[in-house]
């Protein structure tokens, strides 16, 4: 434990990018390459996730991370007690990166040849230039993406209005990115639940 809160201080006070853990707050010295990464808050953590991720690896053949950044664009930071909490809902053999890069453009600058997992919803607010800051772009950060070997895997989620399953249409993406993002078809991989609807049922 006192080595994971040695980390989380280094985090905060900007001495490191990032470090990786588990559920038992182990603390790993490993590089993060050629990985599929599946970024959430993960208040709670849930089967869909785990499905989604396991799906992923093994069909990219990629080694397999969560990640959980304490600071975020729209929601509020983590803070340390909240963090161990979340922590220990994970299984024993999960790693998990915890960073304060809530934003792609960085998370792709610090796990190059890495495919990032999202989900619709989160797909379209990339594909969307109202998120970026006053100073950026889509062309800058998909150029990016590119040039660290990244890429986005989009999975589908049911309609929060009905029973209707949405996921991305390549076809709605401009062409210069279409080929940074890949599409898990509702036939090959389904999961209808959020943390959401996991926070309800635990409470």
């Amino acid at each position: 434990m006192k080595n994971f809160t040695n980390h989380i201080k280094s985090l905060n006070d900007g001495k490191i990018d990032y470090f990786i853990t588990d559920s038992s707050l182990s603390v790993y010295n490993e590089q993060i390459n050629n990985s599929v990464i599946l970024s959430g808050s993960f208040n709670p953590i849930h089967y869909g996730h785990i499905k989604l991720l396991n799906y992923c690896s093994d069909n990219f053949n990629k080694n397999k991370f969560y990640e959980i950044s304490i600071s975020n664009v729209d929601k509020p930071n983590i803070d340390n007690k909240d963090l161990v909490s979340r922590l220990e809902k994970f299984q024993n053999e999960e790693k998990i990166i915890v960073t304060k890069s809530s934003k792609f453009l960085d998370k792709a600058i610090l796990f190059p040849n890495s495919y990032f997992i999202v989900g619709y919803d989160t797909a379209l607010r990339i594909l969307d230039e109202s998120y970026l800051d006053i100073n950026e772009s889509l062309d800058h950060l998909f150029a990016v993406i590119k040039k660290k070997e990244c890429k986005f895997i989009v999975a589908g989620r049911t309609d929060v209005t009905g029973p209707k399953f949405d996921n991305l249409n390549l076809k709605n993406i401009n062409i210069k990115y279409r080929d940074l993002f890949q599409i898990i078809e509702e036939k090959n991989f389904r999961a209808d639940i959020s943390s959401t609807e996991e926070r309800r049922h635990n409470n």
